[in-house]
């Protein structure tokens, strides 16, 4: 038993999933390996569903340093959606082996996503440079019924703050006195402005976060 624990400990890694709103919301995979993060985009989110697919495009590589970020970045907000460890199947025990042959099975043990999940390697037809998966629940004792609320709804907030998207920029953009605030603020601004979308724009002097929060952008 010490030592099934042992083999446990050893190979599990750090995950997170965070919810992103970048040119439009997405939550992103994150999953520990050799000192970096493995990324996947999902433009929907995952599913808890079995059998339930969800496109998840391949990303570059981040810092291990930033798997429990949540603030706001110059692509866009972002909250820490979920978080805990994850360790490869067996069948997909040769990590660098399944990332090359385009299947990755293994078991997620968050506090949001747990079970066991597969990672799958499409051909795409869309135009695109980056790799295209898809991200599938398996069926085990995890697994919810297509009856059950979606987990996304169920759980709109940070897994860490408890805070939605609009209270992380409120927070993030309000420091301790006025002039910090709004330098923070500005630069912020300054280094995302071409990133602004409908769901993220200015309007006169106030920075609007889709329909759930504005903020006023201090000119004094």
């Amino acid at each position: 038993m010490e030592a099934e624990a042992n083999r446990h400990a050893f190979r599990e890694r750090a995950n997170a999933m965070k919810k992103h709103h970048a040119t439009r919301l997405h939550y992103d995979l994150r999953l520990e390996w050799k000192g970096v993060l493995l990324s996947w985009a999902l433009p929907e989110g995952p599913s808890c569903c079995a059998g339930a697919i969800r496109e998840a495009i391949e990303m570059k590589d981040h810092d291990r340093e930033n798997v429990v970020f949540e603030g706001v970045h110059e692509t866009g907000p972002i909250m820490l959606w979920d978080r805990g460890t994850w360790e490869p199947q067996l069948e997909s025990d040769d990590i660098q082996s399944a990332l090359r042959k385009g299947v990755l099975r293994f078991t997620l043990r968050g506090e949001r996503l747990k079970g066991g999940w597969t990672l799958a390697r499409i051909d795409s037809a869309r135009n695109t440079s980056e790799p295209v998966w898809t991200l599938c629940k398996q069926a085990d004792s995890f697994a919810e019924s297509r009856a059950d609320k979606c987990v996304l709804e169920k759980w709109p907030n940070s897994v860490s703050t408890g805070r939605i998207i609009g209270e992380i920029v409120r927070d993030w953009t309000r420091p301790n006195n006025r002039y910090e605030r709004q330098t923070r603020l500005f630069d912020w601004i300054r280094r995302a402005s071409w990133r602004l979308t409908p769901a993220l724009r200015i309007q006169g002097d106030v920075l609007v976060i889709g329909n759930k929060w504005s903020g006023r952008l201090d000119s004094n």
